[in-house]
């Protein structure tokens, strides 16, 4: 009978190889690799897991080739500290901050904040920007893969990961978006007069009840009331007159500028004459100077904008453009009624030398602006609009008037007449069509009468 050979001793592992070992807690194989000693004596250690031991050992071997290249990734740095470290190196507008962390804080961390940066992977990308395309427009995602591209991209500059997964991935189509707007000629000149303290839009008083004593309203042919109220499903509405100085409700009458101390926003007229008859940026016109405004010679010159820099979007926004009649006469009352504010702020006054201002000379923010563009077009009866969608209405404008495709782009300040021809294609497709109307005033309108088996006209 044959004894049994016995056991070969264990080889124990050489100097250098990495540690394997199960991991009885997680209940997987657990690799580590040893990086020497830091300056008080601890031992430095990566680890990885996964669920087999082939699995972990290349796991050890990918982590080998990065730390010959140089990265470091801390093992509980997630893609939320990665994007939270690109957003807190920026400077700059803080509208624009607010924007890029609203977008994170509302999709991007709920969703993949939580997953560690070393294990982010380009299917883990792609989930993500097909899961939030559900919801979401195309725009929208563009920005978000943008902010995700942005911050590993800053995580690559201080090694801290090898490949940035993001940039290899494709943008899902999204959901529809919201259009932007441009006003008709009508509704234009209706917020043109409303500016100009002669409001439009509302042409009857009503009563939206049957008690004696309730408050009159100003209100639309479609009955919408000035005030903005609510009215209820089958409520009698009256119509007691057409003079809309018997309006007794306080709302009413302050959004149309009836009483002298609620009609603030009729100083403001010259900022919707440029708006809606040059195009420029809420942001240049917030940032307007007196020193850049021409009124002998009847130019403009749009040189500064409300950025961080106070420089123009683009080197092709920064122009010099004639004033309409309009602007002028518009742009010197209003030189006139800055004065006056001036005098009655006294020291209180913030010399900027801005033409829109605040009545102590501080700059509008955004928020301010869009607040009192969208409360006059509501005194003009024409709804909510945003003011950038004055610049959409003065392309709109130019476009449907024969101005050629080039001015309106040197007119707005765009890059080139691209931007001009994909970001307001749905406002300049009359323009693009009115060349059929020159061919056939050029060549003649063919009525047909040259067709084989046409009847000939006696």
């Amino acid at each position: 009978m044959s004894r049994p050979r016995p056991a070969e001793p264990r080889r124990r592992r050489e100097r250098g190889d990495d540690g394997i070992s199960w991991d009885k807690i997680n209940k997987c194989y657990m690799g580590t690799i040893s990086l020497g000693y830091d300056d008080a004596g601890k031992r430095l250690r990566r680890t990885v897991r996964g669920k087999t031991k082939q699995e972990v050992k290349d796991k050890l071997d990918e982590l080998h080739d990065d730390i010959k290249a140089g990265i470091w990734t801390p093992a509980t740095y997630t893609v939320k500290q990665c994007v939270m470290d690109w957003l807190d190196s920026l400077e700059l507008d803080p509208h624009t901050m607010a924007t890029y962390r609203g977008q994170a804080e509302k999709w991007i961390y709920p969703k993949i904040g939580a997953k560690k940066l070393a294990e982010f992977k380009a299917t883990d990308a792609e989930r993500f920007l097909r899961d939030v395309a559900k919801v979401l427009s195309k725009s929208s995602l563009v920005k978000i893969k943008s902010t995700l591209v942005r911050s590993i991209r800053r995580a690559q500059k201080y090694d801290l990961i090898g490949r940035n997964v993001a940039e290899l991935v494709d943008l899902p189509q999204g959901q529809p978006g919201h259009p932007s707007r441009a006003m008709t000629e009508e509704q234009a000149s209706k917020v043109l007069q409303a500016a100009g303290g002669r409001p439009t839009g509302f042409a009857k008083v009503v009563k939206v009840s049957q008690g004696k004593y309730a408050a009159t309203h100003a209100a639309t042919e479609t009955d919408e009331l000035a005030c903005g109220t609510w009215t209820r499903l089958g409520a009698p509405i009256t119509e007691v007159g057409t003079d809309l100085a018997a309006t007794t409700c306080r709302f009413c009458r302050a959004a149309l500028g009836l009483d002298a101390e609620a009609n603030a926003n009729r100083r403001l007229e010259a900022l919707f004459v440029l708006s809606i008859t040059l195009g420029l940026r809420p942001g240049e016109l917030r940032k307007l100077g007196w020193d850049h405004v021409d009124l002998a010679n009847g130019v403009i010159h749009v040189w500064r904008s409300a950025s961080r820099t106070g420089d123009v979007k683009t080197p092709k926004s920064k122009r010099s453009l004639v004033l309409p009649q309009r602007a002028i006469v518009a742009l010197e009352a209003h030189k006139r009624r800055q004065a006056a504010e001036r005098l009655a702020a006294g020291a209180a006054w913030h010399d900027e030398n801005l033409v829109f201002c605040h009545e102590d000379g501080r700059m509008y923010t955004s928020d301010a602006l869009n607040w009192r563009f969208g409360k006059m077009t509501k005194r003009a009866g024409i709804g909510h609009w945003h003011a950038h969608e004055g610049r959409h209405t003065a392309v709109s404008i130019m476009s449907s008037n024969g101005v050629p495709l080039q001015e309106i782009s040197d007119t707005v300040g765009h890059k080139s007449t691209h931007v001009t021809e994909t970001v307001y294609r749905h406002v300049i497709v009359p323009a693009i069509r009115g060349g059929a109307t020159v061919m056939d005033n050029v060549f003649g309108a063919d009525d047909g009468d040259d067709q084989p088996g046409a009847a000939a006209k006696p």
